[in-house]
């Protein structure tokens, strides 16, 4: 009897300690966000696009933090961080702006891809091209010499031949 006690408290007792990751999941992640920050209203709006690129860097920095104390990331999270990011980026191409990618996104890319990639595959066509083209041209930035294979000039190299000194 005494046995079932415990288990019972350390039940209640973790069922009590998830209350706080699913508030604080409400709190990073508002399911409203995804009403709130459609890309036809943010393609006009350059504070909505503002406030959704604010929104996806707490829901992506909640999910890359969820997933490094769990090991995995709640569905709707995953969801709401593909969805904001497909729209957000969707919304600046649209605007002719050039999209950032949030550090906490590119962090969760790196860390939870495989849950992660199934519901960026899923966005509508156009926020899928949006999103992926916004991380791809992110990391060609990062590693923009070794991708595109220039060479930096050295002052040494990048000096004319002397005049007269023809090949």
């Amino acid at each position: 009897m005494r046995a079932l006690a415990k288990v019972f408290a350390v039940t209640a007792f973790a069922a009590l300690a998830g209350l706080p990751g699913h508030a604080e999941a409400q709190q990073a992640c508002a399911p409203g966000d995804l009403t709130r920050f459609t890309a036809e209203a943010m393609i006009s709006d350059t504070d909505l696009r503002a406030g959704a690129e604010a929104a996806l860097e707490a829901c992506a920095a909640f999910a890359l933090a969820q997933f490094r104390n769990v090991g995995e990331v709640e569905e709707r999270i995953l969801v709401q961080v593909a969805a904001l990011a497909g729209r957000t980026s969707y919304a600046t191409y649209a605007a002719d702006e050039i999209p950032t990618v949030p550090p906490a996104l590119v962090q969760l890319l790196t860390a939870a891809f495989r849950p992660l990639y199934p519901h960026l595959r899923a966005l509508s066509e156009e926020e899928n091209t949006a999103v992926m083209r916004t991380i791809v041209f992110h990391l060609i930035a990062q590693a923009s010499p070794t991708v595109t294979g220039t060479v930096p000039r050295s002052p040494a190299t990048s000096s004319p031949t002397a005049p007269g000194a023809r090949p």
